[in-house]
Order: structure tokens, then C-alpha cells, then sequence
């Protein structure tokens, strides 16, 4: 029985889903899966955190400049 590694529905033969295979000196390790639709809404998480995470770090100077926020400080030791 095939069961989505994202939701831990079961997958039915029938249903668009993905096969996630590991492989360690060419002898297969282990399988998962995950519906189709698991995974691009995983996907979609992923494209927006890193959105939010440039937005960020683009706005780290200005927000610096404006007080906001603390410089930051780099100790660099010998």
C-alpha cells in the first residue's frame, strides 16, 4: 500500500502521484510517495518562503537606515 509521505492518505492506483526513490551506490534504499497535488502545494510553500525571505533581506539596509533595526556587527578574531 502506497501512502502520501505529506497528507498520510493512501494512494489508490489511479491517482497522479509522485515515486521518490533514494539509491546508495546504485542499489535502491527506499521508496515514498506523494499525491500530486501534495506536492505542488509543498512546492508552492517553498517558492513563497523564499519570496518572503529576499523581501527580507532587501529591505535589511533600509529598515537599518530608518532605525528599525540594529546594525549589524561583525567581530572578526585572529
Amino acid at each position: 500500500m502506497k501512502v502520501c509521505f505529506r497528507c498520510k492518505k493512501k494512494i489508490e492506483e489511479k491517482d497522479n502521484y509522485f515515486r521518490f526513490t533514494e539509491f546508495n551506490n546504485k542499489k535502491e534504499i527506499k521508496s515514498d510517495y506523494a499525491h500530486r497535488k501534495c506536492w505542488d502545494e509543498f512546492l508552492k510553500q517553498v517558492g513563497n518562503v523564499d519570496e518572503a525571505m529576499n523581501m527580507l533581506r532587501r529591505l535589511n539596509k533600509p529598515l537599518t537606515n530608518m532605525g528599525l533595526l540594529q546594525e549589524e556587527e561583525v567581530i572578526i578574531r585572529w
